[in-house]
């Protein structure tokens, strides 16, 4: 008789276990490229908000006017994203700090 093939269970690691966390230093989240990559993208999103408000005051059409509000309105929670992530890097590398001494 020929033989099936089983084949065995395999375990998925697509999904990681609730009991493992992944543990990340504070090293490398004040490292001076996150800074400079935060502070730079808080600046933009808050220039392209600051933008579109100007051209939604002045642009005359009504789609134009809802265009440019929207955009500003998510502009302006992108930016309020970036200052909370500029915020946390300004305090964890104080906190460093703090430990050194």
């Amino acid at each position: 008789m020929a033989k099936k093939k089983v084949r065995g269970l395999r375990k998925s690691s697509r999904f990681a276990s609730p009991s493992k966390k992944k543990i990340i230093p504070i090293k490398q989240i004040t490292s001076r490229y996150n800074f400079k990559l935060a502070s730079r993208d808080l600046i933009l999103f808050a220039l392209l908000s600051i933008i579109s408000f100007i051209l939604f005051t002045v642009s005359g059409n009504i789609l134009y006017q809802d265009t440019f509000y929207l955009l500003s309105i998510i502009f302006g929670f992108i930016s309020v994203a970036f200052l909370i992530v500029f915020l946390v890097i300004i305090f964890s590398r104080e906190k460093v700090k703090i430990r050194k001494k």
